[in-house]
């Protein structure tokens, strides 16, 4: 995991893009939630929640979220940024 801490800017930017991809994958390519809850390990519940705004993530489960959606999903997502393509490896 990365050793430098996000700036409080850089997480709610970060948290932000990975709602939008939620999003997209929930309501376009019907993907479940729960695949995605399992996978950083919290409850399905608090994934909606942070979906909806009700609730955040902390930065290590934001962090998580985001290479597991690039790794599983980038290529769905037409991924093109350097930093996407560097974090799917």
């Amino acid at each position: 995991m990365n050793s430098k801490k996000l700036t409080a800017e850089e997480l709610t930017e970060k948290q932000e893009k990975v709602k939008a991809w939620l999003h997209v994958l929930d309501k376009i390519y019907g993907v479940k939630m729960t695949i995605f809850s399992k996978a950083i390990g919290v409850h399905n519940q608090n994934l909606h929640n942070f979906r909806k705004g009700k609730r955040g993530l902390t930065e290590e489960k934001t962090v998580l979220l985001e290479k597991v959606i690039v790794r599983k999903y980038g290529r769905l997502l037409m991924l093109e940024d350097s930093d996407y393509e560097i974090l799917s490896k």
